[in-house]
């Protein structure tokens, strides 16, 4: 539910007609067909959660598996975001755009067309490497489109609030869709978007200028990141079923991948992951907290969904209705977070944060298997959507703090990457505890046995709040660059 913090690219060129302050007329127009293309990413991040069960049934998926109906989509957006903003450099931002909302089509439709759960899980990895070209370059687009001054800082805050939004529509739409139609329209709706936009693009934006940007792009780290991390989250899914030979070749097989993946990127000269960035301890451990973070939201809202739907028996759209709000909570405290940090600081700040998501986490695995959604379920997801969006905006700072403003873009993108892996990784560990323990105590026929999964996974993510708060506690005492380093405003203060 989080959305992409990508420094963007300079390959773009602005659209005839664009000024340096004003946001009106063809600027403005085409500042909202951006917004429309993020909103179409984001949305599809979370548009599935309360579609899950529905989809599960209708292409008999099992439950170990369930999980890659986000994680398809998260893996590829993740693995190539950084890489993808690097060619808009080189190939141009327009160029990009139309390429990315032509991938993110195909991909779509087969989502809505797939007849059983790996034709699913293949085309929304598709959508995924879609979403990674598009989002940087048209961010790249909305920067280069508008000046400094206060049509850039319009121009911006509209990107953030679009970014946000995109999580509260999408859930509820999901639910709407699902419930009174069918689950398949959640992703075609998406080409009538895409055929919008990239209309609008043809007429709004100007050719690309030659790419500026010098040497090759790390697209050899980018596949070895995202293979080594698909055959990791293959084993664990796998797990789930059963241990096996897959599981030990895919984990093994996961594990080198990922150190060639290291060797490769200590090698080469623009890596996707730049490791020297690491000796900096606010990058580093703000880092893990962006990681934790971004799995805490993604394992609570997904078990969340189905401990409403598979155990306590609402329909999609009541489920989707729950969590509109929730995700408002959100938008609306993740606005004000800035504010906070100035006024007591990063740290204290990220505690609070660890503080509610841990609590939220409490609350949901107290629920009964008789009991209600709305008393049950909604009050520990608004507190933990509380401590989520408190918690968003100073997890990024920290993890720019104290970069030069040269290496600021590979940082942005590596913090993003560590938000979508993180999500994928967490995810997959705790769907294999929450099937195992559901096998255990007697199948998922059993709503007892199926809310005792979920509250042993919403239990073991609390370690997660706790890696967060030691992290926090590590970091070092040092003052907060001024530049920002996300479409939205910086928050003011210390680091700490």
């Amino acid at each position: 539910m989080s959305a992409e913090v990508t420094k963007p690219p300079t390959g773009g060129t602005a659209p005839s007609g664009a000024t340096d302050t004003d946001s009106g007329g063809g600027g403005g127009l085409l500042l909202w067909v951006l917004c429309l293309a993020q909103f179409m990413l984001i949305l599809d991040v979370a548009v599935v959660a309360v579609a899950m069960p529905t989809v599960q049934g209708d292409l008999g998926i099992a439950p170990g598996d369930l999980m890659w109906i986000g994680t398809a989509y998260s893996l590829t957006f993740g693995g190539f975001l950084v890489v993808a903003g690097r060619l808009a450099d080189l190939l141009g931002a327009r160029r990009m755009v139309l390429i990315g909302l032509a991938v993110f089509a195909l991909g779509s439709l087969g989502c809505g067309i797939a007849v059983n759960g790996w034709t699913l899980f293949v085309s929304r990895a598709l959508q995924g490497i879609g979403a990674a070209m598009i989002s940087p370059a048209a961010l790249s687009l909305v920067m280069t489109s508008f000046g400094e001054g206060a049509g850039r800082a319009k121009a911006l805050g509209m990107w953030g609030a679009v970014s946000a939004g995109g999580g509260v529509v999408g859930q509820l739409l999901g639910g709407v869709l699902t419930d009174l139609a069918s689950w398949r329209l959640i992703f075609l709706i998406n080409l009538p978007f895409a055929a919008l936009v990239v209309f609008a693009v043809l007429r709004q934006v100007a050719a690309d200028r030659p790419g500026q940007s010098q040497g090759r792009t790390d697209l050899t780290g980018a596949g070895l990141l995202t293979g080594g991390m698909v055959l990791l989250v293959a084993a664990a899914g796998q797990a789930a079923n059963g241990f096996g030979p897959f599981v030990a070749v895919s984990a093994l097989a996961g594990l080198a991948v990922l150190v060639v993946f290291l060797l490769v990127e200590r090698r080469v000269a623009n890596p996707i992951v730049p490791l020297g960035l690491f000796s900096n301890r606010h990058v580093s451990l703000g880092n893990v907290i962006c990681f934790a973070s971004a799995g805490a939201t993604m394992g609570t809202v997904f078990f969340a969904a189905l401990v409403m739907q598979q155990v306590l028996g609402a329909s999609a759209l009541v489920a989707g209705l729950s969590f509109a709000p929730v995700s408002a909570v959100i938008t609306i405290v993740a606005l004000k977070s800035g504010a906070a940090v100035a006024k007591f600081g990063v740290k204290a700040v990220l505690l609070v944060s660890a503080a509610l998501n841990a609590l939220g986490m409490l609350l949901l695995a107290s629920a009964p298997a008789d009991g209600s959604f709305l008393l049950n379920v909604v009050p520990g997801l608004v507190v933990f959507g509380i401590g989520g969006g408190l918690g968003f905006a100073p997890a990024m700072f920290v993890a720019t703090t104290g970069v030069a403003n040269e290496q600021q873009g590979l940082a942005s993108g590596l913090l993003s990457t560590a938000q979508q892996m993180g999500g994928v990784v967490v995810l997959a560990v705790l769907n294999l505890i929450v099937v195992r323990v559901i096998v255990a105590n007697g199948g998922p026929e059993s709503a007892e046995a199926a809310m005792a999964g979920y509250r042993t996974g919403f239990l073991s993510a609390l370690v997660l709040p706790a890696l967060v708060a030691i992290c926090v506690l590590a970091l070092p005492r040092q003052p907060a660059p001024p530049a920002p380093v996300s479409p939205a405003p910086a928050p003011a203060g210390p680091a700490d």
